[in-house]
């Protein structure tokens, strides 16, 4: 039906532009005002006290039509009615739309970058955490990392914004750190630049084997590990440690060439730094503290320090420094003991794993386990304890560490 005389709406089209005009303005003043804070509730008290009332006046008039008209109320005349109050509504939720297309590219281009530092200088640290920064907790890092207590790392990730990337201030062009960066600048919690110290850079691992699976994003598959000594940092970037959901992603693909390394530390100091075939591993917020050897009861449980991409076949060399002598580098060469029975069980994980056993004369011995899918449960399939490392080891093999009632060993 046709609308001939578009008078006989005059009021509800009225209503409806005026209604649409305020709706809006509150949406346009939401765009464009960041951080709106309690203004959004002045926004919000606007919408509901001089925008409800129109909203209601404009359905009744619209339900009186519809009375009046026996039904017959022309579409061109609900299009002026409901059409621009519409459309003001769709203001904002377009605007957001637009607004986080820009962000998602923003991140993808400019990933949070994921910093681990460790206080070895013997002074408190200033770190830099521009623009911003947040721990595991959420909230920022403590500040200053303390001399006094060295086994206390600082973990963060590091979030760029459009104002640091666009002044260049941001150390990192997409997930890589920038080339000709050779310094690091401790700054105050202001971000006054204070004192700097030459910067040493290590190379990166090798992530192209993940890249099939979880895509090329590098950013979540790497953490930089800054050491910082009296006269110098050394930042070495090494993969990130993986979550349960993305093991078993690369579970699934079979990713082969990934070792994930555990560590029972009996030495009797703490373990700051940790190298395999000259890979930084990523050992986590702590170090691997020193455990207390047989006759000993055991208190805590290997602790995960994260993987690299080496043949296990073939000799390890490790390389580590402790907490209390961080000056000086402690090596080992380790070759892992072979499985008895050779080839590949069904089931079995292609993600290969060792203990390492730190042991009170600094020797190193280790452990290959892997773990296997069987029909009616879970089992592991290991090597079993170095002899070496019988009388020192109070928490046990690799299989010790497993609950026997839900995981079963099998048989070598």
């Amino acid at each position: 039906m046709t609308m001939e005389n578009p008078k006989r709406y005059i009021f509800g089209i009225i209503v409806s532009f005026v209604l649409a005009t305020w709706i809006a303005f509150l949406a346009i003043v939401a765009v464009i005002t960041p951080n709106l804070g309690w203004g959004a509730v002045a926004l919000l008290t606007g919408a509901i006290v001089i925008g409800g009332p129109l909203a209601i006046l404009l359905l009744v008039t619209w339900g009186a039509y519809m009375i009046r008209d026996h039904g017959q109320v022309p579409g061109r005349a609900h299009a002026l009615i409901f059409l621009p109050t519409l459309l003001a509504l769709s203001i904002f939720p377009v605007s957001q739309s637009i607004e986080q297309g820009k962000a998602d590219r923003f991140g993808t281009a400019n990933p949070a970058i994921s910093e681990t530092h460790v206080n070895l200088s013997g002074s408190n640290l200033w770190l830099d955490t521009r623009p911003s920064a947040s721990t595991s907790s959420g909230g920022g890092p403590d500040m200053p990392l303390s001399a006094e207590n060295p086994e206390r790392f600082s973990t963060f990730r590091r979030w760029p914004n459009p104002d640091t990337i666009a002044a260049g201030l941001f150390p990192y062009e997409g997930s890589r750190l920038k080339d000709g960066i050779d310094r690091y600048t401790y700054r105050s919690m202001t971000g006054e630049a204070l004192s700097s110290l030459p910067l040493h850079r290590f190379p990166y691992p090798d992530l192209r084997p993940f890249f099939p699976i979880l895509g090329e994003e590098e950013a979540p598959r790497l953490t930089y590990l800054y050491f910082h000594y009296a006269d110098h940092v050394e930042v070495v970037p090494s993969l990130s440690r993986l979550s349960g959901m993305t093991e078993q992603k690369l579970e699934e693909k079979k990713l082969k060439g990934l070792v994930q390394f555990r560590v029972q530390n009996y030495m009797p100091a703490s373990i700051a730094r940790l190298e395999v075939n000259g890979q930084g591993l990523d050992i986590g917020e702590w170090p691997v503290k020193s455990m207390f050897p047989k006759p000993a009861q055991c208190r805590d449980f290997p602790q995960p320090v994260g993987g690299a991409f080496v043949d296990i076949d073939q000799p390890l060399s490790i390389r580590w420094q402790t907490v209390n002598k961080p000056q000086i580098w402690h090596s080992a060469t380790l070759r892992l003991p072979a499985f008895r029975q050779q080839g590949s069980l069904n089931g079995e994980s292609t993600l290969l794993r060792a203990l390492l056993y730190f042991l009170p004369d600094e020797t190193v011995e280790g452990e290959r386990y892997v773990e296997v899918r069987l029909s009616n449960g879970a089992a592991i399939r290991a090597t079993g304890m170095p002899e070496e490392a019988i009388h020192y080891a109070s928490c046990g093999s690799a299989y010790d560490n497993f609950n026997p009632q839900r995981v079963k060993l099998l048989a070598e």
